[in-house]
Parts: structure tokens; sequence; C-alpha cells
């Protein structure tokens, strides 16, 4: 009786004759890889009115206190919240970055942006019932300054992680 034997065809085989083999395959997917994270962060560089525009919507909040009484506040809080939400959407479409990907360093930045514009804030709460409106100026300076500063960081931080994912 005869030994039977099998023979694999060609055809079984997705990968072409001449294929490198797989440790070059690896290889080439771990490059491309590599090539897609670099593009992705270069995607998440904030457009050059990103920061800025935030840094405004804090400096237009503190300067609030400055106003005249007969100014509807309301109106221009809700209107700067609102701007700040388009500011955020504008961010995503072009980047096509969503930011909902905050993890610990990029919240405490954010937080620390929110404690530094309400507390610029107060200031100037205290500077107006002073009666030294012109000295409103200084915490909208450093509001606008902190707040463009933070927005950055959060940005560049959150560029970082992607660009060093291992």
């Amino acid at each position: 009786m005869g030994k039977v034997t099998y023979r694999l065809a060609s055809m079984e085989n997705n990968l072409p004759a001449e294929h490198p083999g797989p440790r070059n395959d690896a290889a080439l997917l771990l490059g491309s890889l590599n090539a897609d994270r670099a593009d992705l962060a270069k995607r998440l560089r904030e457009p050059k009115w990103f920061a800025p525009g935030l840094g405004a919507i804090a400096a237009i909040f503190i300067s609030s206190p400055a106003w005249a009484e007969s100014f509807n506040r309301g109106f221009v809080l809700t209107s700067l919240v609102t701007l700040s939400i388009f500011i955020v959407l504008g961010y995503q479409r072009v980047t096509g970055v969503k930011l909902l990907g905050f993890r610990f360093r990029e919240g405490a930045l954010f937080a620390v942006a929110i404690v530094a514009t309400l507390f610029l804030y107060s200031v100037s709460l205290g500077l107006a019932a002073s009666g030294f409106r012109w000295w409103i100026m200084a915490p909208v300076i450093v509001g606008f300054l902190a707040a463009t500063s933070l927005a950055r960081l959060v940005a560049s931080s959150m560029r970082g992680r992607v660009s060093h994912v291992a």
C-alpha cells in the first residue's frame, strides 16, 4: 500500500510568491502606523484662532463688571457660552479630532483655566465695587493670557499623547 501525501496548492496562500516574509510585513505595518500617528499629530495642531478665541471669551467675561448697569449681561454671558461651543466645534471641524478625549492632564489644565477665570472675575467684581473700573483691565489682560496659554497647553498635551502612543 502506498503512502498518501498532501500538497498545498499555491492558491491557498494570499501572499505572492516573492513575498518578503512575516517579519518584513510587521515592520511595514509599524512604519505605516508611525506615519499615520505623525499625520494625526500634525492635524491636532490647533488653528491660529483657537487659543486666542478662548482667551477673548475669558477676557470678555472677566470685564463684565465694568459694563454699565443697564447692559444686558445675561444675554452676553449666554452668547459667550454659545460662542465657546462654536469655537470647539470649529476646532473639531478643522482638525477632524473631537475634544472629548481629555485625560487627567488635559482635565486638570481645563479646571485650572476655569478656576483662574472665576478668580479673576471675582477680582474684577471687587475692583468695580471699590470704584476702580479702569483697574479691571489688569485682570482682563491676565485672564486673556492665562486662558490662551492654558488652551495651547491642552492642545499640546493632546498632540503629544497622540504622537507618543506606545
